[in-house]
């Protein structure tokens, strides 16, 4: 038969209790954003965080009351993905859709072609057959 509480393997460190005792201001969980649009990560670390957390659970008290611990799903603030692939790739798929695109004008140039070259050879030709 299983209890619904386990002891603990390791007790909280004193740096985590003292965080339950006496809860820092809520901005210190959470990641700031600077002027220049990067970001700052929180003062109490998520592992930390999820330490708190968890004693709390373990102390049967709510962590968001409490402490002001936020939930688990914390948001953080994403930066600008980057393209994703090598330099090598990203040429590779601009000269690609390039080549597409000039096979798709290829019928309309290959006539132009031909009737430039059927003009030139008109023009060589001497207006008598002798």
């Amino acid at each position: 038969m299983k209890i619904g509480a386990k002891f603990p393997s390791r007790m909280p460190t004193s740096y985590i209790l003292k965080q339950i005792a006496h809860p820092p201001p809520a901005a210190a969980f959470q990641p700031q954003l600077l002027l220049d649009g990067s970001t700052r990560p929180p003062q109490i670390s998520v592992r930390d965080q999820g330490r708190i957390r968890k004693a709390c659970r373990m102390a049967g008290v709510d962590s968001l009351a409490a402490v002001g611990v936020p939930a688990e799903e914390v948001s953080y603030l994403k930066k600008p993905a980057q393209p994703k692939g090598s330099v090598k790739e990203i040429k590779a798929y601009q000269k690609e859709k390039k080549i597409a695109e000039s096979m798709a004008k290829m019928d309309e140039r290959i006539a132009a072609w031909k009737e430039e070259r059927r003009k030139a050879k008109a023009a060589e030709k001497p207006e008598m057959p002798f």
